[in-house]
């Protein structure tokens, strides 16, 4: 065999997809949640979850060929001066790759995502602990980056996390009954930003929130026996949802979108954003997945000339974050309410 491992890290998280060159498929996927990952544990974390993974799916190290990383900026900057394929334990041959990233605020994940669109004009989209925006047009590419308070990659929900398993990713009512399901259908270790979604647009829907956001008889929303959706998750997603729609609002609009993020875990979770208003309607028809970064990383890994596109996206984006601030903030109060 011949192994690429695809990485891609986020403030919560980090997945390794082990691609196969020879059969051109994924062989494995492995993840890490429930740590937050830093510039001072990312080495340390990555190393591993790379290693207990390898020993899992029966890895050897002389099989991985190649490493591909894609980071937030700051998590990047520092895992480049400190690994190495010594301090992966892999052979020395092993070629380490960055996915380059665009700007400070926009990092190699966006870059890896967008390695993936099709061919002409369109917008992509990736929500997670910042909404990063692109149009790409014949002119090329601009893009920008907005924060989030982390409702759509976890970290900002009280019962939060990643769409792994465990998490539970579907909220609904059936008659009396409050149902929920879980990935992997194994025994719930928290709520994911799809899930929680969810449950706030039901909470809507039913009043039990106000249009203010406001819960109006009680202080939580259980799933289950363990975990459940608090006013301050609430104030999350009604803050990050009015940040998203702020952003669409403001920002160049094509004919095709492309949405990826955590709350697009399943084509519910599209349909509960919707709903909140995080999305504009036309978004409906959008094409959406969980995770476009997994799939650029490995791209990037395939060929000399896809890591050549990467690096001519990284180089001639023009990010135009700060010609959008002013106009953005105006919007945000617009669309605080539910």
């Amino acid at each position: 065999m011949e192994i690429a491992a695809a990485c891609d890290i986020t403030a919560n998280s980090i997945s390794i997809v082990y691609y196969d060159f020879g059969l051109k498929r994924r062989y494995a996927r492995t993840s890490l949640v429930g740590t937050p990952v830093t510039a001072l544990n990312a080495t340390k974390e990555l190393a591993r979850l790379l290693i207990t993974s390898m020993r899992e799916y029966n890895i050897g190290a002389s099989v991985i060929k190649s490493v591909g990383i894609a980071a937030p900026v700051h998590i990047e900057s520092v895992l480049d001066g400190e690994l190495s394929a010594d301090s992966l334990y892999l052979s020395p041959e092993t070629e380490i790759f960055f996915v380059p990233y665009i700007s400070a605020g926009i990092s190699g994940r966006f870059t890896a995502s967008l390695l993936t669109l099709p061919d002409g004009e369109s917008v992509m989209a990736d929500i997670g602990h910042s909404l990063c925006i692109a149009y790409k047009s014949a002119d090329g590419i601009v893009c920008a980056a907005f924060p989030l308070t982390g409702a759509f990659d976890g970290s900002g929900i009280e019962s939060g996390m990643p769409a792994e398993n465990g998490a539970i990713d579907a909220v609904r009512r059936e008659k009396d009954a409050l149902v929920y399901e879980v990935i992997g259908d194994r025994e719930s270790i928290g709520v994911s930003p799809c899930g929680a979604a969810m449950a706030v647009n039901m909470m809507r829907e039913e009043g039990i929130i106000d249009s203010d956001g406001i819960m109006t008889d009680r202080d939580l929303l259980y799933i289950g026996e363990d975990f459940f959706v608090s006013q301050s998750d609430v104030r999350a997603i009604q803050s990050d949802k009015a940040r998203c729609r702020a952003a669409f609002e403001v920002f160049p609009g094509a004919e095709r979108t492309f949405l990826s993020g955590e709350p697009f875990a399943t084509e519910t979770g599209l349909c509960a954003m919707l709903g909140l208003g995080a999305l504009p309607e036309l978004f409906r028809g959008a094409g959406f997945c969980r995770n476009s970064a997994e799939q650029g990383i490995i791209m990037f890994l395939e060929s000399g000339e896809t890591r050549e596109k990467a690096a001519d996206i990284a180089r001639n984006a023009r990010d135009i974050t700060g010609e959008l601030t002013d106009k953005f903030d105006d919007h945000y109060f617009n669309y605080l309410s539910f």
